[in-house]
């Protein structure tokens, strides 16, 4: 036995040291969120990146004095002529996504576009337009590529309803319905199916949402920037036929099977019904393995490696229209 562990352990270290990759990357944009959940899942990878492209010629001092083998440049077309290039992350200013994206895949680059990739449903068009080209564009929508995300879409079946509470802090630096509460729309539509909304009430800082899902499920959502950042919920609560899902914040997941009918009667109504939970996940800080890093859990890295990697597009922009639909009318 001894001997099979250390035969695993083997295979899976020498898998993760000698990663290779048939051409090289560049990233535009180099702010706190590439900082902090884009760049250490690239560097985890070794994804090779030759350019950094900044707004500035000092930033881009910066990148050429700290960052060995990277190129930090202002300009965007030289990168995009040369032909060692074979994809670009994008992660700048949401208002520029959009432009930055289509150019690079009219330039034959493959693209990975965080969210929000563009900022209506025109723009999305046209993106998708050169999606039927056989242009590769995978939006940076991360809830879908989390863990608990995998584990409902493989489990659920049979969705009655659910209730969906998104609260953060106070958002003055830009638009929250297009930069915020976009992924809890998608995951909605993701998980769900196609959706209208029946009923949406707004305040200052919120969004009350009623949607009607293809499938039938009805679900309830808040979403919300009247908390704050330090004490950010996000909760999932999903009643399906056989039994209720909880997910919370993305690092747990949960499901309570329900007590069995007979001819309609609640066999709890005769037999004491002591509720079971079973933990599906448990993102536990205890342990330091790989699953439960968050950013894996949260989906960052699962996005990046399925990108590189070619696997599956799941957040091609064709996928997107649900989405950009509901976020245009809770928007006007």
């Amino acid at each position: 036995m001894e001997k099979l562990i250390e035969r695993y352990k083997s295979l899976r270290k020498k898998s993760a040291i000698q990663r290779s990759y048939a051409g090289k990357y560049a990233f535009v944009g180099i702010g706190n969120h590439s900082l902090n959940n884009l760049y250490p899942v690239i560097d985890y990878l070794k994804i090779p990146l030759k350019y950094i492209v900044c707004k500035s010629e000092q930033t881009a001092a910066l990148v050429n004095a700290n960052y060995p083998n990277v190129v930090g440049t202002t300009d965007y077309e030289a990168v995009l002529r040369d032909e060692e290039i074979i994809g670009v992350f994008i992660c700048t200013a949401p208002a520029a996504h959009f432009a930055l994206a289509k150019r690079a895949l009219e330039a034959g680059k493959r693209v990975f576009a965080e969210k929000p990739v563009c900022l209506s449903s025109a723009e999305l068009l046209e993106l998708a337009a050169l999606e039927k080209e056989g242009k590769v564009l995978a939006a940076g929508m991360q809830k879908r590529f989390s863990t608990c995300t995998a584990i409902l879409k493989k489990e659920m079946r049979k969705v009655i309803s659910y209730n969906y509470r998104f609260r953060v802090g106070a958002y003055p630096e830009g638009n929250a319905v297009w930069d915020i509460f976009i992924h809890p729309v998608d995951l909605a539509c993701y998980l769900f199916g196609e959706a209208e909304i029946v009923s949406c009430v707004k305040t200052a800082g919120s969004v009350f949402l009623h949607l009607r899902h293809k499938g039938g499920a009805i679900g309830a959502l808040e979403l919300s920037t009247e908390y704050a950042w330090s004490q950010a919920v996000e909760e999932l609560s999903i009643n399906t036929e056989s039994g209720v899902y909880e997910m919370k914040d993305h690092l747990q997941l949960t499901f309570s099977a329900k007590p069995k009918k007979v001819a309609g009667i609640p066999t709890e109504k005769v037999f004491p019904h002591t509720p079971e939970v079973k933990i599906l996940f448990n993102g536990s800080n205890f342990l330091p393995a790989f699953g439960n890093n968050q950013l894996v859990s949260q989906g960052f890295f699962g996005e990046i490696e399925a990108f590189v990697n070619e696997k599956k597009n799941i957040a091609v922009p064709s996928s997107l229209m649900n989405t950009y639909k509901i976020l245009e009318e809770i928007d006007l």
